[in-house]
Formats: structure tokens, C-alpha cells, sequence
């Protein structure tokens, strides 16, 4: 099986060589490049593969956010996590809607950042919990008591409504299947039916319904 190939998209080569250096270090990662803009960005995609792209959000002219949209509607197997220091509930929320498959925020852990381009190369999203919990206080108090809450409520078991919670709070699913003593196909299953219900096709977008509909509460 090939290595993880990752583009870093950064305007600041001094983060891009950071990045490089860290990643180069994991046995599994088979390549490291970096461009300086989206538009490099979008010039490279036309020549190479990449499995996933760390994408910056403030850039000189096309910012991250509008660069995702732009990458996941033409090359959308790209797996895309936004690598910021912006930690506003707002550009996660633009960012999901985009398509991004993760936010992080550039202080992460060195250890974690390879952790969670492996989560997210296998098709799980991953945002930063220290994000996710402003995202939640600032939807809370807007939280929807409408009929389209009652109606998520209504349809979600109780079973289904604990994982998207462990979801939320982001557990993998192995994570949960140990939680809730389910083997780890099983969880799979209902995150399947969780996201039809929900009308949604990813994890980012799940969390993004459960939180703006008040559906689940964030642990700290």
C-alpha cells in the first residue's frame, strides 16, 4: 500500500518547511509538498495526487475556505483540514460548509498532527475540541427549539443520539464501539443511518445539524 501524500497550502514557507519536516518523519507518509497560494495550490493539483491537503485560512488572494469549496467540487476524494489560528466559531461553520474534512488550530500537539491526518485520510473528520466547544457555546444560545429539532429528535433512537453525542465530542469509532460495548462494523451502521436521517453525508456535516439543532451537548 502507498504512503499518505499531503500538499501543505501556507503563504509562510517557514510553516510550510516546519510541516514538511514534521510529516517527513512518519513511516507512512510518502510525500510532503508545499505551495505558497491557492492558486499554486490549484496549479499543483493539475500535475500530482495528493491523499489530503492542509489547507491555511488566511491567505493572500483566494482564502482557505473558498480554496476548499473550489478543491472538493472538482477533486472531492481530496480529503481537505483547515490548519489555522483562527479559533472563531464562524470559519469552522464556513469551513464544514465548504467541505472540509477537519479544522485544526496550528498549536496542536506535533505528536497529534500526523495522528490526525491518519484519522482523516481514513475517511473520519477530526475538529479540534478546544473548537468544537466555542462552536457549541456560540450555537447554544441559538439553539433551535423549532419543528426541525423536534422532527431530528423524533427520528434519532435513543441509541443513535448517544453516538452522534460521542461524535460530537470526537470520539472515533473505535472509541465508541468500546463505549458503548458494539463492535466497531456495528457503530459504522449507525452512523450510516444517523447521517441519512439527518439528511447529511459526512461527519463534519452531522456535527455541524447536531450542534446548530441542539440535539447534543459538548463534554469539555
Amino acid at each position: 500500500m502507498s504512503g499518505i501524500r499531503i500538499l501543505v497550502v501556507d503563504d509562510h514557507a517557514i510553516v510550510r518547511e516546519g510541516l514538511r519536516s514534521l510529516l517527513e518523519l512518519a513511516d507512512d507518509v510518502e510525500a510532503v509538498a508545499g505551495a505558497s497560494s491557492s492558486k499554486e495550490c490549484f496549479e499543483m493539483l493539475t500535475k500530482d495526487t495528493y491523499d489530503i491537503i492542509l489547507m491555511d485560512l488566511k491567505m493572500p488572494g483566494i482564502d482557505g475556505i473558498e480554496a476548499t469549496r473550489l478543491i472538493k467540487k472538482t477533486y472531492p476524494h481530496i480529503k481537505v483540514v483547515i490548519l489555522t489560528n483562527y479559533d472563531d466559531a464562524e470559519y469552522v461553520l464556513e469551513s464544514i460548509k465548504a467541505g472540509s474534512d477537519g479544522y485544526v488550530l496550528k498549536d496542536v500537539n506535533k505528536g497529534d498532527l500526523i495522528k490526525i491526518v491518519r484519522t482523516v485520510v481514513h475517511n473520519q473528520s477530526f475538529i479540534a475540541p478546544e473548537v468544537t466547544g466555542k462552536v457549541f457555546l456560540g450555537l447554544k444560545e441559538g439553539a433551535k427549539t423549532s419543528s426541525s429539532q423536534d422532527h431530528f429528535r423524533a427520528i434519532l433512537s435513543y441509541r443513535e443520539l448517544e453516538i452522534l453525542s460521542f461524535v460530537v465530542n470526537g470520539m472515533a469509532n473505535k472509541e465508541i464501539a468500546e463505549a458503548v460495548c458494539l463492535s466497531a462494523d456495528t457503530v459504522k451502521t449507525h452512523l450510516k443511518k444517523i447521517y441519512k436521517k439527518l439528511g447529511v453525508s459526512s461527519r463534519s456535516q452531522a456535527i455541524k445539524i447536531a450542534l446548530q439543532e441542539g440535539l447534543v451537548h459538548f463534554s469539555r
